[in-house]
């Protein structure tokens, strides 16, 4: 674990950030005092060669892509003792985990569209570069306060791929976050830009709901759903939300990737839409 005042190839760390499945970031300065986020694999990880591959595939991928709502990566490298770094894009906020409304609260329909706005152009650009991201999720989009609206960015490429990609071996570990996973993706069968578009559509239910679409209490009970079940309601989980949104997410979480919308930002642009004018209940 890295400490305030280490440096690393000439970034000095002010603040530990949080911690990943395999590394650790922290806020750093460089020597002209810019401020910068390091990730840095953990020292007990360094050298496991799976990991490395995903670290070095993160910064390959996402290192071609300059977009205003993705979290940019500006450098990379190897400390001595073996361990990977990449220098990323600091951003003054949390994860839109912290924006999923719990039981007893209602979301912010305002902020959550607009941050749904912006990762689907972000999305939509990778895609254009023929990058799917794969890992749709909220805790994977960075938000932060800006002047007039939120910042959203969208983070972690570590299991991004081309397009042209072929689908990885079947090993029966399923590469991604079971909750926000399409059909095809748990079926190994190939990804299209309607992967990413399918693991937005779970993690906008989420923000509007308080949790993703398919429940269950093993994993292969929501692998299941996702291949099996129809979607549920949304105004089932929160019975103020306009019915009018099933229909809408119904064709976002098509089992049949060629149903879903033409765009990511096509599907937000309905779902905005269908909110405009609509208010949440008071507590």
């Amino acid at each position: 674990m890295l400490h305030r005042g280490d440096c690393v190839s000439g970034y000095t760390v002010t603040d530990y950030l949080g911690s990943g499945g395999s590394s650790d970031v922290f806020r750093v300065l460089d020597t002209a005092g810019q401020v910068g986020a390091l990730k840095i694999l953990r020292a007990d990880v360094a050298r496991r060669p799976v990991i490395r591959e995903r670290f070095d595939n993160e910064y390959r991928l996402a290192s071609l892509l300059t977009h205003p709502h993705i979290v940019a990566t500006y450098d990379h490298g190897e400390t001595p003792d073996g361990r990977l770094w990449m220098l990323m894009q600091y951003v003054d906020g949390n994860s839109a985990a912290t924006m999923i409304p719990a039981r007893r609260s209602e979301p912010d329909l305002a902020t959550t569209t607009e941050v749904a706005r912006q990762i689907a152009d972000a999305l939509d650009y990778a895609h254009s570069r023929l990058v799917l991201h794969r890992d749709v999720k909220p805790t994977n989009i960075l938000v932060a306060a800006g002047k007039s609206r939120p910042w959203a960015g969208l983070a972690d490429f570590g299991i991004a791929q081309l397009l042209d990609d072929p689908p990885p071996a079947t090993t029966g570990w399923v590469r991604g976050s079971l909750s926000y996973a399409a059909p095809e993706l748990l079926q190994d069968q190939r990804l299209s830009p309607a992967t990413d578009e399918y693991a937005l559509a779970c993690t906008l239910f989420e923000l509007l709901t308080g949790a993703p679409p398919h429940l269950g209490a093993t994993p292969f009970a929501i692998i299941h759903a996702h291949i099996h079940n129809p979607p549920p309601r949304l105004d089932r989980r929160r019975v103020w939300l306009p019915s009018a949104l099933n229909a809408v997410f119904a064709k976002a979480l098509a089992k049949n990737p060629q149903r879903r919308y033409p765009s990511c930002t096509e599907f937000v642009r309905v779902v905005a839409a269908v909110l405009r004018g609509i208010e949440p209940p008071t507590q």
